[in-house]
């Protein structure tokens, strides 16, 4: 039995000596070079390809058995431009299992590989590669492998590398141009059945010169049978160079499955850094063939966001306070239903404010937006600019005297972009509630917008504010290229002195308003706007102020000039024996209540109606305000019976003019129509006089001057004199 057994030992062991030396005599007596011909008849008759291998074609031996080749290209039948390339390539099997009767791959190795796709009008050049010759089917491969007495060849690769490669995507359609270099893949124990690791580094640049520099290193599972895929433990470091002005460094942890038989992709745990701000969470996408399901959670440490911009070498943002921006952040659920992308909830962190609620994309295919959102409080200063010294070369500030500003012309540039506007979908509501922004505080804000086909609606814009409350509405319709707008606005028991003091600079107005506006414009440039806004203005001011211009004097000085002019006015003022009215101490004019009706037209408002109940008087008049150049002509009439209570002057309506700039001195605004005044005390001056004499001679004289009066009453007394001969002849006459 032993020596059987040995007998078949030395069989055995003769069989494997004569197959290796078959094998070996194989290799070197086949010359794989002289098989060029025929492949490359082949890829011409089976691809529609010239294949042409001027590199050589080598065996190899022991420990694999295998073949290798030096350079290998590929062109598209009857073109010369390349299609792809090998600089070289070699595919070995294990010999010993070889024996065996089982094909086990030992290694495939690729170095310089390189494609060139193009596409064109008339489609891509891969399109033209024919269709490869028909795979068998599994009896037929069945049969061939039970042919070869039972040899099998498992799927499994224990090493796999591809070095040095590079691929390019050119499009004559839209100017692509895509370049994918310095490709090196390197796996072991590649399995369709087991997991196993892989590194992968590669260079992206596109036409627009953006660079992506990648490196990654993970552990790979391939289950073709039930369609599941795997990443692993992916380490993934990637520089990204043209969308900043620094590169960018971003580093990626996460798992990832793909399962297309359910249908569906996931992310978890996933960890993002770059710049400084890590973002962690899960990620799901179900549904991924049709309309997608996006599910998850992501959230973001609090960050500097100025750090963030000097790392990828962006200017920072200068805020007034230095502290502002250091940390912002966000938490956030992905949750919507399907073919959407919502964050529901959403929290948004800027550094002590907080923005809750919900926004995303409602529908993929529209890029239809939402939100909902609500802010606890901000103060807006704390992100405006630091304040700056003035420039003297300021060309908006005033002109010597008061004058008007010099201002720039209105520009004809575009201002919106239309087209872009006109594919926005929106439906949005923002609440605050409290918002600071210098003088102001605005709560309970509450915004209602909306966007549709160009047309863009402020269905709503509420809160309080400045001691009272306002409410806004508007909307833009940028269907055409002639846009139009539209707004309409009310305040109630708003105090309009912060308002003021923001708009001019100056405390020069106080007092509660109330306001009621709309306004229309159209045009897509500064000029258009300005030239085509128009509307109406309704305005209520009560318990105000008017610093600077004390209307009461104004009044006085005027009067005061008028007595110096009319001395006989001076005895109509009793106490007055100096000819002259004091002057009151303040300032400032009193205004127990004010009304005025405007219309606008082309950023000029026509004040076409203004009265107003003063502490010492009333006031009417109309005139016109330059909303843009800020010059101002308004004429009222002015009655003050607290001047003097004498029958000739306590009801007269006297003439005063105001006119300037608002950038100018509210002290040279205001004074009184001198011709005006003169025309009154020639009146007044009559009249009186003609009363003096009447009530002197006891007679009706009449006459507008006192030397018409004296000469008319002169003969009515002669008449009264020979009537009065005539009288006492005629009763002698008849004694």
């Amino acid at each position: 039995m032993a020596r059987a057994l040995k007998i078949l030992g030395l069989v055995l062991l003769a069989l494997v000596i004569l197959l290796m030396t078959a094998v070996f005599i194989i290799t070197r007596v086949i010359d794989p070079n002289d098989f060029k011909p025929q492949i490359s008849e082949i890829a011409r008759e089976q691809a529609n390809l010239d294949l042409s291998i001027p590199g050589q074609l080598a065996w190899t031996f022991w420990p694999s058995l295998g073949v290798s080749s030096g350079r290998v290209e590929v062109r598209l039948a009857d073109e010369e431009a390349l299609f792809a390339a090998l600089d070289s390539a070699a595919i070995s099997v294990a010999v010993w299992p070889l024996l065996m009767g089982q094909v086990q791959m030992d290694g495939l190795a690729l170095s310089g590989m390189e494609a060139n796709l193009l596409e064109t009008a008339a489609g891509g050049n891969w399109e033209r590669i024919g269709a490869a010759a028909a795979e068998p089917t599994s009896e037929e491969s069945a049969s061939e492998t039970d042919a070869a007495g039972g040899l099998t060849v498992p799927v499994t690769i224990p090493s796999l590398s591809i070095t040095n490669s590079r691929l390019r995507y050119a499009s004559e359609l839209d100017g692509t141009d895509i370049r994918i270099e310095k490709f090196n893949l390197n796996a072991t124990d590649v399995s369709l059945s087991e997991p196993f690791p892989l590194t992968l580094s590669l260079r992206y640049q596109d036409q627009a010169d953006i660079r992506l520099d990648m490196k990654a290193d993970a552990t790979v599972g391939l289950n073709l049978d039930a369609e599941r895929y795997s990443v692993d433990d992916l380490k993934l470091e990637l520089e990204v160079a043209g969308v900043t002005t620094s590169p960018v460094v971003v580093s990626l942890r996460a798992n990832l499955l793909a399962d297309l038989a359910a249908d569906s992709v996931s992310v978890e745990p996933l960890t993002l850094t770059a710049a400084g701000a890590t973002i962690k969470g899960h990620v799901s996408v179900a549904q991924m063939s049709g309309k997608p399901i996006l599910t998850g959670s992501l959230s973001s440490n609090r960050f500097d966001a100025n750090k963030l911009l000097a790392a990828i070498g962006e200017s920072t943002i200068d805020t007034a306070n230095p502290a502002a921006l250091s940390a912002v952040g966000f938490d956030l659920t992905l949750a919507g239903p399907e073919n959407t992308v919502v964050a529901d909830p959403m929290t948004l962190y800027l550094d002590e404010s907080t923005i809750t609620g919900r926004a995303g994309i409602m529908d993929l295919d529209s890029s239809a937006l939402m939100f909902d959102l609500t802010l606890d409080e901000l103060r807006v200063d704390d992100y405006l600019p630091p304040s700056a010294a003035e420039d003297p070369a300021d060309t908006t500030a005033a002109a010597p005297g008061g004058a008007a500003p010099l201002l720039p012309p209105l520009s004809t540039e575009p201002l919106l972009p239309l087209e872009d506007l006109r594919t926005l979908i929106v439906n949005g509501k923002f609440r605050a509630g409290k918002i600071d922004y210098d003088t102001l505080t605005v709560s309970a804000l509450a915004m209602d917008v909306s966007a549709s086909n160009g047309l863009f609606r402020l269905s709503r814009l509420t809160g309080n504010s400045l001691g009272g409350s306002f409410t806004a509405s508007g909307a833009l319709d940028a269907k055409s290229d002639t846009p139009v707008m539209e707004a309409t606005l009310t305040s109630s028991t708003m105090q309009i002195q912060p308002v003021m003091m923001m708009a001019l600079e100056d405390d020069l107005f106080t007092g509660i308003l109330d306001t009621s506006a709309k306004f229309t414009a159209s045009g897509n440039t500064e000029k258009a706007l300005a030239n085509s806004f128009a509307g109406t203005m309704d305005i209520s001011l009560a318990k105000g102020t008017i610093r600077g211009i004390n209307l009461y004097n104004t009044l006085l000085s005027g009067i005061n000039e008028l007595l110096g002019a009319y001395e006989v006015l001076t005895t109509l003022i009793p106490g007055q024996q100096s000819g002259k009215l004091p002057a009151e101490l303040s300032k400032d004019t009193e205004v127990v209540q004010l009304s005025a009706r405007a219309r606008v037209e082309k950023l000029v408002a026509h004040v076409d109606s203004l009265s107003a109940e003063l502490d010492k008087g009333t006031l009417s008049g109309s005139g016109t305000l330059d909303l843009r150049r800020e010059d101002f002509d308004f004429r009222f009439g002015m009655k003050s019976p607290a001047i003097t209570d004498n029958k000739y002057l306590k009801d007269q309506t006297w003439p005063m003019r105001c006119e300037g700039n608002l950038a100018g001195s509210p002290a040279d605004w205001c004074g009184h129509d001198k011709a005006g005044f003169r025309e009154i005390g020639k009146k007044v001056a009559a009249q009186a006089a003609k009363d003096k004499i009447k009530d002197k001679l006891g007679l009706d004289a009449q006459g507008d001057t006192p030397k018409e009066v004296l000469k008319n009453a002169a003969e009515e007394k002669a008449k009264e004199e020979v009537n009065k001969k005539l009288e006492d002849g005629l009763k002698k006459l008849f004694r």
